[in-house]
């Protein structure tokens, strides 16, 4: 297995336009035979960096990867969104975790509605 990691730092202001780029090179990877996992992840502390993590079944999967649509057209939308390009780390899967994937984190529970908080039902 081949994995990736792919640090992204985003222009400020351009965080939604970002996701809203990306959605389609996730959404696409996702689909092709060669991609096991594909993880955009935001980071906790600094909301304009983001980390991709993927997975593919080999080198040459990624190669294939990079010569799809839906990643040309993400790279190509990225230059206007991001500052200073794209960092990439390589790694090879040495121990993989046999448990199965966890759940998504919950969403959190919608505001009251005041009307109802007034009334007490």
């Amino acid at each position: 297995m081949f994995v990736q990691l792919v640090h992204i730092r985003v222009k400020p202001g351009r965080v939604a336009d970002f996701l809203r780029v990306f959605r389609v090179n996730f959404d696409g990877t996702r689909q092709e035979p060669g991609n096991y996992r594909f993880d955009v992840l935001q980071d906790a502390e600094d909301d304009h960096h983001f980390v991709i993590y993927e997975a593919f079944a080999s080198k040459a999967a990624v190669d294939e990867h990079r010569k799809t649509e839906h990643y040309r057209l993400t790279v190509a939308g990225l230059a206007d969104l991001s500052e200073g390009g794209r960092d990439k780390d390589f790694f090879r899967l040495v121990m993989p975790d046999p448990a199965p994937d966890p759940a998504p984190d919950p969403a959190p529970d919608p505001a009251p509605d005041p009307a109802v908080a007034k009334t007490g039902e």
